[in-house]
Formats: structure tokens, C-alpha cells, sequence
């Protein structure tokens, strides 16, 4: 299991080059249907190269923005809060990993 980081003050540089990549995402996946194709994209595979210390700024964008930033939330820590049942329900899904995101400390 991959060591957690957690912070709510990322440094500005990595937060500006999140920032880039999770607009850039949105921008050349808004009109895909394929999940697999979205977790694909290079953008998507950046952010989760980034590590640990990319966890809370997904927390925030899924929190802000929305989006569907499960798979990367889950190669990132290596947890799922995602029962089988509630799979493919976006908003609960949200919800679940919002809520797991405030108990390990990620966001408030």
C-alpha cells in the first residue's frame, strides 16, 4: 500500500500543473461515453503519476467540479469506499468517496 500524504496546502506548483491537466481531461473527454477511454487519456495518467499528493486536490475537483475521478482516486490509494451495489451511480459514488476523503483527513 502506497504511504498517504496528506495535506490541505498543496504546494502551488503541483496544484497549477493539476489544475492544467484536469482541464485538459475535461476539455478531450467531455464527449466520450467510455469511462476505460477517459481513465486513459495521458492527462488522467499524469495526475495519477503525480502520487499521493494528488489526492486531495481530485477530492476538491470531484468535490467542486464533479467528475468521474473514481478510477484515479482508487490507483492512488489503493481503497475503494464504493460498494458493488452502488457502482455506476455517479452521485453515490461522489458521495462515498467525499465522505471517505473527510474521514482520512484529505478534505474537510
Amino acid at each position: 500500500m502506497q504511504q498517504q500524504i496528506k495535506t490541505d496546502t498543496p504546494t502551488t506548483a503541483l496544484e497549477t500543473r493539476f489544475r492544467a491537466l484536469a482541464d485538459q481531461w475535461r476539455r478531450e473527454t467531455g464527449g466520450l461515453s467510455s469511462i476505460s477511454q477517459k481513465a486513459a487519456h495521458p492527462a488522467h495518467q499524469e495526475i495519477i503519476e503525480m502520487g499521493p499528493a494528488a489526492i486531495p486536490l481530485l477530492l476538491r475537483e470531484l468535490q467542486e467540479r464533479g467528475g468521474h475521478w473514481f478510477m484515479a482516486l482508487y490507483a492512488l490509494s489503493g481503497e475503494n469506499p464504493v460498494p458493488r451495489e452502488f457502482a455506476g451511480r455517479i452521485p453515490k459514488m461522489r458521495e462515498l468517496w467525499l465522505e471517505w476523503g473527510r474521514e482520512k483527513g484529505y478534505i474537510s
